[in-house]
C-alpha cells in the first residue's frame, strides 16, 4: 500500500506520541510532525498544512485540544480525529460541537487506527468534492439569466438566486425557511406545489404568461418553468421555479404589433390618396378645361368675329370700336391665363420666396373672399429648400380654401417664423371650428382627402402638422418643418 497522506499527530506524552507516528509509518501514513500544544500546533501549519490531525484532547498549554481543534476547523478546515483516554459523556459532547471524524480511546489498537483515519480521510475527501460542487452549482445558479427558486415538497424556501431577488423583492436571508406560497404571489390559481412540471412560456399569448405581484405590489409579467426532483427514494422532494421577466419582450411585441398596423393604415391611406389624387387630377382638368372653353373660349369667338367683321368691312366706320373691343379682350385672356398658370404653380415663389409667394395668394384670397388676414413673417426674405417652400405654401393654400369653404371665419392670421432649425407656419382662424378626431377618421374613411393630403405632404418633407381646433372657437394649423443643418 503506497499512502502519501500527511497526518500531523497533537500529543502531550512523548512516548504516545513516539508509539502512533511508528505505526503511522508503518502504514506509509506520511508524518509530517508531532506537537503538545496549540502554539506548537499553529507553528506547524504555518510552514505545512496536513490532511489529517490526530488530536488529544488534554494537551498543554492554556486550551485544551477541543478548543484548539475548534480554532483550526474554522482557519484552515483539516478534519481532525479526537485522541483520549476518557470518554465521559460531557467531554465527548463537546467535542461533538467541533464536528470531528472520528475517535480513538487510548491504547488503540492498529487496525482500529488504520480504519478509522481512512474512513475520516473518505469522509474529508467525498465532503470537499461536494462543496466543489456545491459552490459550481450555486455559481450556475447566481450568474444565469433566469430567476430560481428552490422549495421542498412543503414549499418549504431553500434556496433564491439574485434576479429571483430582484423580481420578488425579498433577499435569500429574509425568505430561507418560509413558505413559499407567502411570496411568490400569481394573478392564476396554480397549484405549483404540485408534483407535476408546468411550462407557461408562450408570453406571445397574453392569455398564456403569468403576472408575479412582488413585495412591493409590482404586476411583473413573467414565463416559468417548474420542475421537480427528488432525493434518495423519494418519489418527490421538492421543486424548482425558473422563472422570467418579459416585460420588455412585451413592449417589443406591442411596439412591432403597433408598426405592423401602423404599416396596413399607411397603406391603405396610400392606397386611398393614391386614387383621390386621380379624381383630384380629373377634376382639375375638368375646372381647367372649363375655364378656356367658358371664358377664354368665348373671348377668343368674339376677338375671332371682330377680326372677321374688320376683313369684312375694312372701311367701317366702327372699325376703330372692333379694335379696341379686341384688345380689350386680349387684356382680359391674358389676365385670366396668368390667374390659371398662379393657381397652378405661382412663378413669384420661384423668383421671390416664399414670403412673398404667401403675400400675395392671402391678400387675393382674403379680398376675394371678403376676409381680413395679415402675415407676420420674421424670416424676411431668406430662401429655404424648394421642396419645403412648396409644401409650406401647398399647405397654406389648402388650409386657406378649407376656411373660405367651411369656416365662416372673418379673420386670418398667418404666422411664419424660423426657430431651433425648423421652420414654422400657424394659420389661425375665428371661424366655426370644428371636430378634429372625426375629420381624421373622415379622411381614413375616404370621404375627404384634404386633412390627409396635408399630412402626406408634410411627412415627405419629414416634417409634423399639427392641428387644434373645437367647435365655435376657431382652428389652428401648425405646420413644422426641419431646416438643413448649415
Amino acid at each position: 500500500m503506497d499512502n502519501n497522506s500527511k497526518i500531523l499527530i497533537v500529543e502531550d506524552e512523548g512516548v504516545v506520541a513516539l508509539d502512533l507516528a511508528t505505526s503511522l509509518k508503518s502504514l506509509r501514513y506520511n508524518v509530517i510532525g508531532t506537537a503538545d500544544s496549540a502554539r506548537a500546533v499553529y507553528a506547524i501549519l504555518d510552514k505545512e498544512v496536513p490532511d489529517l490531525i490526530l488530536m488529544d484532547i488534554h494537551i498543554k498549554g492554556n486550551i485544551d485540544g477541543i478548543q484548539a481543534a475548534e480554532q483550526i476547523r474554522k482557519l484552515f478546515d483539516i478534519p481532525i480525529i479526537y485522541l483520549t483516554a476518557y470518554a465521559d459523556d460531557d467531554t465527548i459532547e463537546r467535542a461533538k460541537r467541533t464536528g470531528p471524524y472520528g475517535y480513538l480511546l487510548k491504547p488503540f489498537e492498529k487496525r482500529i487506527l488504520h480504519s478509522t483515519i481512512e474512513m475520516a480521510l473518505y469522509k474529508s475527501n467525498m465532503e470537499k468534492k461536494l462543496q466543489e460542487n456545491e459552490k459550481w452549482l450555486n455559481t450556475i445558479l447566481t450568474s444565469i439569466g433566469d430567476a430560481i427558486i428552490a422549495a421542498d415538497k412543503e414549499g418549504v424556501i431553500k434556496f433564491l438566486n439574485p434576479n429571483a431577488e430582484k423580481l420578488t423583492g425579498y433577499t435569500h436571508s429574509e425568505v430561507f425557511g418560509k413558505n413559499l406560497m407567502d411570496i411568490f404571489k400569481l394573478d392564476r390559481d396554480i397549484n405549483i406545489l404540485s408534483n407535476q412540471n408546468i411550462s407557461i412560456s408562450n408570453y406571445v399569448d397574453a392569455k398564456r404568461h403569468l403576472v408575479l405581484k412582488n413585495r412591493y405590489d409590482d404586476n411583473i409579467p413573467i414565463t416559468l418553468e417548474k420542475s421537480t426532483f427528488k432525493l434518495g427514494k423519494e418519489d418527490y422532494s421538492g421543486i424548482v421555479i425558473a422563472f422570467r421577466d418579459i416585460t420588455k419582450q412585451l413592449e417589443a411585441d406591442e411596439e412591432k404589433n403597433r408598426l405592423y398596423q401602423e404599416r396596413i393604415e399607411n397603406q391603405e391611406r396610400l392606397k386611398l390618396l393614391s386614387g383621390k389624387l386621380i379624381e383630384v387630377g380629373e377634376a382639375e382638368k375638368r375646372n381647367l378645361a372649363r375655364e378656356l372653353h367658358d371664358e377664354i373660349g368665348q373671348i377668343l369667338t368674339a376677338i375671332k368675329i371682330n377680326l372677321q367683321t374688320i376683313f369684312r368691312y375694312p372701311h367701317s366706320k366702327e372699325i376703330n370700336i372692333h379694335v379696341s373691343e379686341s384688345v380689350d379682350f386680349v387684356d382680359t385672356v391674358l389676365k385670366q391665363v396668368r390667374n390659371l398658370a398662379l393657381d397652378l404653380r405661382p412663378s413669384m415663389l420661384d423668383d421671390l420666396g416664399l414670403v412673398s409667394a404667401l403675400r400675395w395668394y392671402i391678400d387675393k384670397q382674403a379680398t376675394r373672399a371678403n376676409i381680413k388676414a395679415s402675415i407676420n413673417a420674421d424670416i424676411r426674405e431668406k430662401r429655404f429648400p424648394q421642396e419645403i417652400e412648396i409644401t409650406c405654401f401647398r399647405i397654406s393654400q389648402e388650409t386657406l380654401n378649407n376656411i373660405i369653404k367651411h369656416a365662416g371665419a372673418t379673420e386670418i392670421i398667418v404666422d411664419l417664423w424660423e426657430d431651433n432649425n425648423q421652420l414654422n407656419i400657424r394659420i389661425s382662424d375665428n371661424g366655426r371650428g370644428f371636430n378634429v378626431y372625426k375629420a381624421i377618421q373622415n379622411a381614413l374613411s375616404g370621404k375627404s382627402i384634404g386633412l390627409l393630403g396635408m399630412q402626406e405632404r408634410v411627412d415627405l418633407v419629414r416634417g409634423q402638422l399639427k392641428i387644434e381646433s373645437k367647435e365655435g372657437e376657431g382652428t389652428s394649423v401648425h405646420a413644422m418643418f426641419p431646416l438643413p443643418i448649415v
